[in-house]
């Protein structure tokens, strides 16, 4: 059964996700530095957003978890995405009906802790071919398609840990649907491994129908 709402899952995820005011595949995908996470979400993707934005989140020992900004994006299917000390870069391809979609690249300045960041530069190149499937592998996932169980995540506390940890959830809500809970927090452990902090940063929920007999 679980193969098989798994599927229905997929097809649900396609038809929503293409419901939206432009063409989308995924979101959710993300990056980590010391003592931060980005991630983007899309508008027709991930219920509740809108357009497309980068959300980052620091993580350190004088202010625990905390967020540290959004900024929008144009919307553009994210391929690769890394996160270093003081930027983030992002790079994919637009959304056509039809021709071939430009290349888009966004650069975050992510500053110092304390800072939050504010906008992002980007720019788009029509001249470079479609051929994202030959560049590097795509980033990890903390959303609807994540496939990791937990993430550690560097930080410059010494006295905590801290790890991404997504977490898929299934309810029964009458018949062969199924509501799918999609739930992504960074936890602060202490020395011991006991968790002192949560901080969601992705939630969301779908429903799917089982097609079995």
């Amino acid at each position: 059964m679980k193969h098989q709402v798994s599927i229905a899952l997929a097809l649900l995820t396609f038809v929503f996700a293409f419901s939206g005011s432009c063409l989308a595949d995924s979101d959710g995908y993300f990056c980590a530095s010391n003592g931060y996470l980005a991630y983007e979400v899309r508008e027709g993707i991930t219920p509740g957003v809108i357009g497309h934005v980068l959300k980052v989140v620091r993580f350190d020992s004088h202010n625990g978890v905390r967020s540290a900004g959004v900024v929008s994006m144009p919307d553009f299917q994210v391929h690769t995405m890394t996160c270093g000390q003081q930027r983030i870069e992002l790079s994919g391809y637009g959304t056509m009906r039809s021709g071939n979609p430009p290349l888009t690249k966004c650069v975050v300045e992510t500053g110092d802790s304390g800072q939050a960041v504010s906008r992002a530069e980007c720019n788009e190149d029509r001249a470079v071919h479609y051929d994202w499937r030959n560049q590097d592998p795509e980033p990890g996932n903390l959303g609807q398609w994540a496939r990791t169980k937990s993430i550690p995540l560097e930080s410059p506390d010494t006295e905590h840990n801290y790890l991404l940890l997504p977490q898929l959830s299934r309810r029964n809500v009458g018949g062969k649907r199924w509501e799918l809970r999609y739930r992504t927090k960074i936890v602060q452990t202490d020395a011991r491994g006991k968790t002192s902090r949560e901080f969601v940063v992705y939630e969301t929920r779908i429903v799917a129908v089982d097609s079995g007999d």
